[in-house]
């Protein structure tokens, strides 16, 4: 019989952690990552014991606090103080005592029970915890300080004063005793003269808190929320509630009857009988602007011009003919420069004094006028000669003539270039490019140019020229 109760104990045991554990898998907390606390605490410490409390002490601190809900938080805090004491009537016993403890505090906020508001804007908070301080005391006359020390009990409350969602400021009042023989020396007295201590003393801590509250984000990227004992325990819930509250009321009417309710149509004037997307618009498959119901191609090719029943005017396919129309009609249509001619420099043939010979070393410019008139068949090239002023006017005109048909001549022989496209011109001493009166190699020339219509020029009169020497001055004859 016990074996089988101990059985069926155990049996309902496991059926109900099951059940737990279910119920944990599906719950929703309702409880949001928050920041931590951290604060500067300032204030004036007093020791309350045997000897009067002298004012103002001085103390300052540091804590840091987490919640642990919405109520209840831990708070961690090292504090320093400085204090005297000091009796003004009968016994005059002075000391200055030197604190330094630290602890840790449950808090609790007692107005964040509130449901009314979404965080709020002045916390009132009580506290205790325990800790451990040491602390130094110099008693009246003495040199050096006496150094004692134990765990403390402490106690206090205070109100919080919420600026914004990063700062709040604190107005507390904090009780300490220290446990043990020692909890009767913060003043240095403990009734001398008796074998019993009357009281222990206490500290006294009426200070400021600048707190500031920090923190980023949570696992999953959201911005923590301020300090729980800020937070209004049904904030998150009522937030929930109220976007519940937004939703619309579902209406099933289909105005148009294409299966897509009016709430979310938006296009509910549909045409009976047209297909539509998911949103009620009529489907347009081929996104030519003609809707399927009114379109004769539902998918036309891409890239086309359609007509208004929808179909796309693809244009018939091009032939070889085609193509060679095309290709003639644009050849036909290139008009190809003619050549300017008329600003073409042409070599210079130079010659010896007195000689209308062609010199070997001239043949590469004849060669090169040659090369101009073969690329250009429709050309003509006017031959014209010159001389320096040495000789005779007469005598320099023979010879400039003389040398021009020599020109002429080699370009015809060697070349093969035909006679009646050079046409022979002389200028004698008359256009000389050096402006000198005896002999110059750059006057006794022969210039080539393309012809603008000029006509082919006869001897001029007088003996032959350029066989020989000529000898005596300019107006001598010869």
């Amino acid at each position: 019989m016990t074996v089988r109760k101990l059985t069926f104990t155990l049996l309902l045991t496991s059926f109900g952690l099951g059940l737990a554990a279910q119920d944990a898998g599906t719950y929703r907390s309702f409880t949001p990552a928050d920041q931590w606390e951290v604060g500067v605490d300032l204030g004036t410490p007093m020791v309350i014991g045997d000897i009067d409390a002298k004012f103002p002490g001085f103390g300052g601190g540091l804590h840091v606090r987490k919640s642990l809900g919405h109520v209840f938080s831990v708070r961690l805090g090292g504090l320093y103080g400085s204090m005297k004491n000091e009796n003004t009537e009968g016994n005059t016993n002075s000391s200055e005592t030197t604190w330094f403890s630290g602890s840790g505090q449950l808090v609790m906020t007692v107005n964040n029970l509130r449901f009314d508001k979404p965080y709020r804007k002045v916390g009132f908070n009580v506290f205790g915890g325990l800790g451990y301080s040491s602390f130094d005391v110099t008693p009246n006359g003495a040199t050096e300080a006496d150094s004692y020390g134990g765990a403390t009990v402490e106690v206090g409350a205070g109100l919080a004063f919420r600026f914004n969602s990063k700062f709040n400021l604190g107005v507390e009042y904090t009780v300490a005793q220290v446990l043990g023989s020692d909890g009767d020396l913060l003043d240095g007295d403990n009734n001398v003269g008796d074998s019993r201590t009357t009281y222990r003393d206490a500290f006294h801590w009426p200070h400021l808190s600048l707190n500031f509250n920090l923190g980023g984000k949570d696992k999953a990227g959201n911005k923590k929320s301020e300090p729980l004992y800020w937070v209004n325990p049904m904030e998150t819930a009522g937030n929930a509630i109220s976007e519940l509250e937004k939703r619309p009321i579902y209406d099933p009417t289909d105005t148009d009857g294409d299966g897509i309710i009016d709430a979310i149509d938006e296009e509910d004037n549909s045409p009976a009988g047209a297909r539509v997307d998911t949103k009620g618009v009529t489907l347009d498959s081929d996104g030519d602007k003609v809707p399927n119901y009114m379109d004769k191609e539902p998918f036309s090719p891409p890239g086309y011009t359609v007509n208004k029943d929808g179909v796309a005017q693809v244009p018939k396919p091009i032939t070889e003919a085609d193509v060679n129309r095309i290709v003639d009609a644009k050849i036909a249509a290139i008009k190809i420069p003619e050549p300017q001619a008329a600003t073409w420099w042409l070599p210079i043939v130079n010659f010896t004094d007195n000689s209308d010979t062609v010199r070997f070393g001239e043949y590469d410019k004849l060669y090169q006028v040659a090369s101009v008139m073969k690329a250009n068949p429709s050309l003509k090239v006017v031959a014209v000669g010159h001389t320096d002023a040495r000789g005779p006017e007469g005598y320099n005109a023979v010879l400039s003539y003389n040398r021009a048909k020599a020109a002429i001549e080699t370009l015809v022989s060697q070349y093969g270039i035909s006679r009646d496209r050079l046409i022979l011109n002389w200028a004698g001493e008359t256009t000389s490019l050096v402006p000198a009166k005896g002999s110059n190699s750059m006057n006794r020339r022969v210039e080539f140019r393309v012809a603008k219509g000029e006509t082919e020029m006869a001897r001029p009169e007088g003996k032959e020229a350029g066989k020989g020497s000529f000898k005596g001055n300019k107006d001598a004859g010869y």
